[in-house]
């Protein structure tokens, strides 16, 4: 049994070793560099390599504190990023005091998997801790989350050892930073935390047995979470990588004041609440740097486009998940964010009515050239009623702005023998509270194949959400308004694709 063990043991030095060679092999100096180390110290592990050393007899002793020591003493490959007993002293005395925090901080030097100098890049490296760290190497220099490594890639038989010239402190993510610092930012964190629940883990829960139902009952840990992650991104975990913008309460009054008149509402709360939804949805992207802000568009996770000004950013605070902007003020353009077009394509039934079953037909056909890859042919199939109640179809549009839009209808061509007469109605209210009717007559050839722009621009008071019920709706309807006597100049048939408002401003 001893002799299968050592083996094992063996066999994984040869693996450590033959996966330093194809790195290093290349470099004919970086191989010289550490030839003798690999000659003296492959049959030493990290853990003997640093017991060796008594510079490093603070750094050890936390090791078999925290239990990392039996860790560094296995064949398993590690990475030990480690500080001499000079950069224990700059440590505060209630972290290196209280054990959790300890483990945490000396499982943020050490990382699973062998990570060497000899290429020069960045690398974001996981610790024990589930922490990532910046492992920056370039020809003169290598640091390791902004500390400097000093002496580089010592091998031993089980990985790779590193000395640095000060103890890495450990970086709250995004999320930990916020509830640290929540104080900096009061509507933020007011508006975010009425999210937060505390919900049962079941994959760190252990199962002590079965009730006398046979279900099992567990030792449960509960563990918090934010439920708006799963709208805005999960700005706790480690995995992912964000750039979030701490809004203050000045930056937030300063974007406040922009986007608040485009949801205007005879309900004060109604104007709050969707402005703050937009405003607190609209802070988190994926990793960017602020050099990278400049002139260029960038998108939040949310899906919205939006120049951010580099140079209203207060403080860029580095975190172990990304980054975090904190601004005093926010210029964001409306028209990236909710002042957009709203496009309802035509095949939807949702929000759509029509005439008569009997009397008025859509037919929704394949086009791998229209909007959706469906346009739709409309037909009148029975004389008009005379008073337009069996020849249209009508759409409501959700979520239009107190703002000026244009009309737009995409038109597709079919196979009419002749154009169509058509009347266009938009209803909405006006800023009188009275509802307004605009009525555009429209001949449309059997063969237009384009966008038309219907009327002039249409200004809009108030906020529509398109709910059903809304006083405040916007609708279209569409009237094939053609007689019996007609039929001798038009046809009852027309292709349209969809129709859209378009911000004018």
């Amino acid at each position: 049994m001893k002799n299968k063990n050592k083996a094992i043991v063996n066999f994984g030095r040869i693996v450590v070793m033959l996966s330093l060679l194809v790195t290093l092999g290349c470099k004919d100096d970086a191989w010289d560099d550490h030839y003798e180390q690999l000659d003296s110290r492959l049959e030493s592990n990290i853990l003997s390599i640093l017991s060796e050393d008594p510079d490093y007899s603070t750094f050890v002793n936390y090791l078999n504190q925290t239990g990392y020591s039996s860790l560094l003493a296995t064949a398993q490959a590690y990475t030990v990023w480690a500080p001499d007993n000079a950069a224990f002293q700059q440590v505060s005395s209630d972290i290196l005091s209280n054990p959790d925090l300890l483990k945490e901080l000396i499982g943020n030097h050490i990382s699973l998997f062998s990570h060497n100098t000899a290429q020069n890049e960045e690398t974001l490296v996981k610790m024990l801790n589930n922490k990532y760290v910046e492992f920056l190497n370039t020809s003169e220099s290598s640091t390791f989350g902004g500390v400097n490594v000093v002496e580089k890639d010592i091998l031993a038989s089980n990985g790779i050892l590193h000395t640095i010239d000060e103890v890495l402190q450990v970086n709250p993510n995004i999320w930990g930073y916020l509830n640290d610092n929540a104080e900096q930012f009061p509507l933020l964190m007011d508006y975010l935390s009425q999210f937060n629940e505390t919900a049962f883990d079941p994959d760190n829960s252990i199962q002590t047995g079965t009730n006398t139902l046979g279900q099992p009952v567990y030792d449960s840990i509960f563990s918090s979470t934010n439920t708006y992650f799963k709208v805005i991104g999960d700005l706790s975990s480690e995995e992912e990588r964000f750039s979030f913008i701490g809004l203050t309460d000045d930056a937030y009054a300063s974007i406040f004041d922009v986007l608040d008149d485009y949801y205007y509402s005879p309900i004060p709360d109604s104007i709050k609440n969707r402005t703050d939804k937009t405003i607190f949805e609209n802070l988190n992207f994926p990793l960017v740097e602020p050099s990278e802000l400049s002139g260029n568009t960038i998108t939040t996770t949310t899906g919205s486009d939006i120049m951010l000004d580099p140079s209203l950013i207060v403080e860029n605070v580095p975190l172990s998940n990304g980054n975090l902007f904190v601004m005093n003020e926010l210029d964001y353009d409306p028209r990236g964010v909710i002042y957009k077009p709203i496009r309802y394509e035509i095949e939807n039934t949702e929000n759509r009515t029509i005439g008569s079953l009997s009397d008025f037909s859509i037919q929704k056909k394949y086009d791998a050239f229209a909007s959706g890859q469906f346009t739709n042919e409309v037909s009148l199939l029975e004389n008009p009623d005379g008073s337009d109640g069996n020849n249209y179809f009508e759409i409501t549009f959700s979520n239009v702005l107190a703002a000026s839009y244009n009309l737009n209808l995409k038109f597709s061509p079919v196979g009419a023998s002749q154009d169509t007469k058509l009347k266009i109605q938009l209803r909405y209210i006006g800023s009188n509270f009275a509802p307004i009717t605009e009525e555009i007559p429209l001949i449309v050839n059997n063969l237009e194949d384009g966008v038309v722009t219907i009327g002039d621009a249409f200004d809009f008071s108030f906020y529509a959400t398109g709910i059903e019920g809304d006083y405040f709706s916007v609708t279209l309807k569409i009237i094939i308004d053609v007689s019996e006597p007609e039929l001798l100049l038009y046809d009852r048939r027309f292709g349209i694709d969809y129709a859209e408002l378009v911000p004018t401003e």
